[in-house]
């Protein structure tokens, strides 16, 4: 009995869960629908004047002395005002460059605190439930809490996703705690009403496989609209998607342990007994039949692909990385791409980045200063040594923040590849920008890197790379909202 009360004292420090101290609220009335009224004269259109008052209120409450009942009411009505103030932030940090300006970075961290006063809030309820005898009503009310607290911390490590940025050292163990807990209570999977949520139901599980679901997928190969339209997409799929302590052959797992989120499976695993597996190659069969977007929202085709190549299995590295000094030239988009390699020099800007590691594939690079809005995963650019002029093609397949600076992951495409225009249905068009990969051995066909928007499988080109031919684009290969590349076929 000792042991497991220090056990469940350990884990309310971890969490952070505050000592009740304060007798009253110092800006509102801890009577829920008073405290409704408050919250309805707050400015949640005006993150500046809105902000500051929820926040001290959702420092205080946890330090309230109250009953749980009364606690968890309370934020209750707190939580559907401070969804509408982050869908508020929203706006001043999404689709900006990848450096965005410090009004961005602001209101992103206030979105942090905002999710993390309120998971605390919630922690603050369940923490003294989990010390008594869990009764049918105490059961319930502790798995609403630890839902709600799990769905809050899974929203500000999602924010770090957004802005392919590193979470804070702790955040994933705090998230691996909480599950932990529910686990260990046989919570986890208890339904709770969650009007947030599609079908307006959860469960600590739910929004806790949600979040394994979406950092299993590559995310900073993702850009922004892509990540939110997954993320939506996982609250349906963790429904059916079960967290097993038996590997079996699935090709992701989760240490409970540790400070990380999922790994695949061949990766170094700890201590047996806190490891959970999931298995996402249902999903990926799943897509590539056509489901299971959202009715309402389909999936993009270039999102779909990229979530069955993430899920279907781990890719491991192809062949070391070896560290390397030095700059880069580099200069991005497919038109100044093609410049660069037709005539040697354009009046595009170039860019100077310093390598970091090179393998046979391609370079990690590290960017310093301002970001353009076309520094993005899935653009192109061409890039040299500055030291010895080389221009070659590759694709950003990554991005991520590093303290302050931007590293980006490039994968080369062939070297064969070179400039040619198409024109597109009339052959009397103007011939527009385009790269073809010309046919290795073999009988692969010829392929053609052209911008995503205006192609399709099926469209008939003109192809002006010495005399003229007609051909017809075959299947896509691959794609980014940027650029596709796909096989080229006869046209007929």
């Amino acid at each position: 009995m000792e042991e497991a009360r220090q056990t469940e004292s350990a884990w309310e420090v971890r969490l952070g869960v505050p000592e009740p101290e304060l007798d009253k609220l110092s800006l509102a009335s801890a009577r829920p629908r008073r405290l409704r009224a408050w919250l309805d004269a707050l400015p949640i259109g005006d993150p500046h004047r809105g902000a500051p008052p929820l926040l001290t209120l959702l420092d205080e409450l946890p330090r309230l002395r109250v009953d749980g009942r009364r606690r968890l009411a309370l934020l209750e009505e707190i939580r559907p005002r401070l969804r509408q103030l982050a869908y508020t932030l929203e706006s001043r940090y999404l689709n900006l460059p990848l450096m965005p300006p410090e009004r961005a970075l602001q209101a992103a961290a206030l979105s942090h605190r905002l999710f993390q006063g309120l998971a605390i809030g919630y922690q603050s309820v369940a923490a003294p439930l989990l010390r008594g005898k869990l009764n049918r009503p105490e059961r319930q009310a502790a798995a609403t809490a630890l839902q709600r607290a799990m769905d809050a911390r899974a929203q500000d490590l999602f924010l770090h996703m957004l802005l392919y940025k590193e979470p804070p050292a702790g955040t994933w163990q705090v998230l691996h705690n909480l599950y932990a807990e529910a686990e260990r209570h046989a919570l986890e999977a208890l339904t709770v009403s969650d009007p947030e949520l599609p079908g307006e139901e959860g469960a600590v599980l739910i929004a806790y496989g949600r979040l394994l679901l979406t950092a299993s997928a590559q995310p900073n190969q993702l850009r922004q609209p892509a990540l939110m339209a997954l993320y939506r997409a996982a609250a349906h799929w963790a429904r059916w998607m079960p967290l097993l302590a038996d590997a079996a052959d699935a090709p992701f797992h989760v240490d409970l342990q540790s400070d990380a989120g999922p790994q695949a499976l061949s990766a170094t695993a700890g201590d047996g007994q806190a490891l959970r597996y999931f298995d996402t190659r249902p999903l990926a069969a799943a897509l590539a039949e056509g489901g299971p977007g959202h009715r309402s929202r389909p999936l993009s085709d270039i999102l779909s692909h990229h979530l069955r190549w993430a899920w279907l299995g781990p890719r491991e590295r192809r062949g070391p990385r070896r560290p390397v000094d030095g700059e880069m030239l580099l200069c991005l988009g497919l038109d100044a791409v093609h410049r660069r390699l037709d005539q040697g020099e354009g009046d595009e800007p170039l860019h100077r980045v310093r390598r970091v590691d090179h393998g046979d594939g391609g370079y990690c690079l590290e960017w310093r200063g301002g970001t353009p809005n076309t520094l993005r995963a899935g653009g192109l650019l061409a890039l040299s040594p500055m030291e010895q002029p080389q221009w070659r093609v590759g694709e950003i397949r990554w991005v991520a923040w590093l303290g302050d600076a931007v590293r980006l992951g490039v994968a080369l495409l062939p070297e064969t590849l070179r400039p040619v225009r198409v024109s597109a249905g009339d052959p009397n068009a103007w011939p527009a920008p385009a790269l073809l990969v010309p046919s290795p051995e073999g009988d692969d066909p010829e392929t053609l890197v052209v911008p995503t928007t205006g192609y399709r499988s099926g469209t008939r080109l003109t192809l002006w790379d010495g005399p003229p031919r007609d051909t017809r684009l075959g299947v896509r290969l691959a794609g980014s909202p940027d650029i596709a590349q796909y096989t080229l076929r006869p046209a007929v």
